[in-house]
């Protein structure tokens, strides 16, 4: 196992709501230096794999500014201080995001985005039996966000030709097939 490396000064870029970047000076540990190295903290995320009774997968489809286009993408969003934990974030994006609800939640499990630049992980949960029940209640910046209920199957047939174009809503997506054979 590989020793870690030694931080020998930080130095904070910008930090906001919404990111916090900083340039670390690092040895490694046969005395390499490396600086800067920039290091993105963001609050966790969670990410909702929503089925209906008749299997459907609820998924939104919205802007991201970064790619310039729409994806079609799973329910999900940061954790906020708030919510008392990652559970309760999933269910706050999805019934946000989406109106739907479910009462039968399991958590599928808990990735690093990206472990060699990001500090925050990714929590994925299974929301079975998920049903229609208030409206939206979009964000700044959501605007547009649109509900699209897809069968399971075809949205699992669709990823190897980027029907989701965002890699860790694919790994949700996968884990949570992988529990749901199990079931």
């Amino acid at each position: 196992m590989q020793s870690a490396w030694r931080t020998v000064s930080s130095e904070t870029v910008i930090r906001d709501r919404w990111i916090d970047l900083r340039a670390d000076r690092c040895l490694t540990p046969s005395g390499a230096e490396i600086a800067p190295y920039y290091v993105l903290g963001y609050p966790d995320w969670v990410h909702v794999v929503a089925l209906t009774p008749a299997r459907g997968l609820v998924l939104v489809r919205q802007y991201r500014h970064a790619a310039g286009r729409s994806f079609l993408e799973l329910p999900g969003g940061g954790v906020d201080g708030c919510d008392g934990g990652t559970l309760a974030a999933a269910r706050r994006e999805l019934a946000e995001e989406t109106g739907y609800t479910s009462e039968r939640w399991l958590e599928v499990g808990s990735l690093f985005p990206n472990p060699a630049t990001h500090t925050n992980r990714v929590h994925s949960f299974l929301a079975l039996d998920a049903v229609a029940g208030g409206g939206q209640e979009l964000d700044a910046g959501e605007e547009g966000l649109r509900v699209c209920v897809m069968p399971l199957c075809e949205v699992i047939e669709g990823l190897q030709a980027g029907l989701l174009g965002q890699a860790m809503h694919v790994a949700s997506l996968l884990l949570a097939a992988r529990m749901l054979e199990r079931l």
